[in-house]
């Protein structure tokens, strides 16, 4: 059996970012899914945006309060050396069992990691889900204090691939480590300026292959979250086990390559259906569940056939459209309170 066996379908999970000051609080909510997810408060501390909180470590990296980094390529150029040896001796040693434990978020970053995996047992968890971003948009956000882009500067690019890989694989060893069937969501907003006549962009899903097959190889199910508009036909073909998506945004584009859908879906590929929109999260109704259910299931049946649309929809997992962190603790229970509703 594959871990996707394990996985169970029509369930709802979260996408990470939350409101809440409290880590407590953050993980009561993350755990009122049926696929509790490790939350993430940036609120606290800007460190815990998704680009920070995964290049923590690289040599250089500056966070300002909003959450945008930059790199200070004088310290880098004097510390690269000696972080590219430290990840260099992570991977040399990558069949055993601690080979990447150093790389494991820090709670000066992830202040909810070190309770969720503590929470994760006490509870007995058999499925969780965790979620880092993914090394595209890392690579394509981030930018010299100059404000130059990285592409000019390809060490620091390989370097942010080598981290998050790293990480990754450090997240993803201490859950199953708990016995924890563990789906990693790779963060990749990015995608929507991807161009694959450009040979960089080619690169790159290259790279973005090579971290969901090396994650894929320690038993873990692998899904991208992208919350905009791409080229679906690069992205599903990347050996993904789950597509995440806003509904309300990228279905429809999504469906106009029904091809490329289908055989994603007819390999075993299942979609994370970002069901209740967060842009005004304020103004939804748990009331409102059974439309939003019902409008994206037809447009599965519509787009894909009445048989393959309906096994897609009933097959998925249910999740807010993108993070919560812009909102407020009220308005996320208000999404919350959608979904459930909604099954």
């Amino acid at each position: 059996m594959s871990v996707m066996d394990h996985i169970p379908k029509g369930k709802t999970t979260g996408i990470g970012s939350l409101p809440h000051h409290n880590i407590d609080a953050a993980l009561d909510f993350a755990f009122s899914f049926d696929i509790p997810f490790l939350p993430q408060i940036p609120i606290r501390n800007p460190w815990e945006y998704s680009v920070p909180q995964a290049l923590d470590g690289l040599p250089g990296i500056r966070v300002e309060s909003d959450g945008s980094a930059h790199v200070d390529m004088t310290v880098w150029e004097g510390r690269a050396r000696s972080f590219d040896e430290k990840l260099l001796h992570a991977f040399d040693r990558a069949t055993e069992s601690d080979a990447f434990e150093a790389f494991e978020p820090s709670p000066a970053t992830s202040s909810s990691w070190q309770p969720f995996l503590w929470e994760v047992q006490e509870r007995a968890t058999k499925v969780a889900k965790i979620q880092i971003v993914g090394p595209l948009t890392a690579q394509w956000s981030l930018r010299s204090l100059e404000g130059g882009r990285l592409d000019e500067h390809p060490e620091v690019c390989a370097q942010i691939f080598r981290l998050i890989l790293a990480r990754g694989l450090a997240m993803s060893r201490r859950l199953k480590s708990l016995g924890v069937e563990t789906i990693v969501y790779l963060d990749e907003p990015a995608l929507f300026v991807l161009t694959p006549e450009n040979p960089r962009h080619l690169l790159g899903l290259q790279e973005l292959k090579l971290v969901i097959s090396t994650l894929k190889k320690e038993g873990v199910a692998v899904g991208i979250h992208c919350c905009s508009n791409t080229q679906w036909p690069s992205v599903l073909a990347l050996g993904i086990d789950f597509l995440s998506l806003d509904t309300h945004l990228s279905l429809g584009s999504l469906l106009l390559e029904s091809e490329a859908l289908g055989h994603f879906l007819k390999e075993g590929g299942r979609l994370s259906l970002g069901l209740v929109p967060t842009t005004e999260p304020g103004k939804i109704n748990s009331r409102d569940a059974e439309r939003l259910f019902l409008e994206v299931a037809q447009a599965l049946e519509s787009g894909l056939g009445p048989e393959r649309g309906k096994a897609a929809f009933t097959d998925a997992l249910y999740t807010p459209a993108c993070g919560l962190a812009l909102h407020t603790p009220r308005d996320a229970q208000n999404v919350l309170a959608t979904l459930a509703r909604g099954i």
